[in-house]
């Protein structure tokens, strides 16, 4: 593969002050990454994998979209419900603990006239193209998916 079909995505930012960071991409306006207030930040945004979560979710949505088009699969909404589970100890430095996620569960519902074989022919391509769908799943991070009908 050469440079001319690589993409680079670009974020800047700052950390404004305590654990609140303001980020930037591309032309879009500022959004906040923050902790809560009893992890000492000032619950200005979403934390990190607060983020990560909805990344994921959002780019769930996002391949459904190519995929239902390349299938000819018909839609009329889609809806999400994302949960991780992970100990905390590791990102506080515990030996041997994981800092990211143990398991991660993906609920999607989608609203449709579709076959249920349609609908899992669909979650199964989905999965294979997801980058973060991969990313966690290359991590040895225990991906639970739903898809269900609307």
């Amino acid at each position: 593969m050469n440079e001319q079909q690589l993409a680079t995505l670009r974020v800047n930012g700052k950390l404004e002050h305590g654990l609140k960071n303001t980020i930037s991409v591309r032309d879009l306006p500022v959004f906040f990454v923050d902790e809560p207030e009893r992890l000492g930040g000032t619950n200005t945004g979403p934390n990190p994998l607060e983020y990560f979560l909805g990344a994921l979710s959002a780019c769930t949505t996002i391949m459904v979209a190519y995929v239902a088009k390349e299938l000819s699969f018909t839609y009329k909404g889609l809806e999400y419900d994302t949960e991780g589970i992970l100990d905390p100890r590791g990102f506080k430095g515990v030996e041997g603990v994981q800092t990211y996620f143990q398991t991660v569960q993906l609920n999607v519902v989608v609203e449709t006239d579709e076959t249920e074989a349609a609908i899992e022919q669909l979650k199964e391509i989905v999965e294979k193209r997801c980058p973060l769908y991969n990313l966690l799943k290359d991590a040895g991070v225990e991906v639970n998916s739903n898809w269900s009908k609307k």
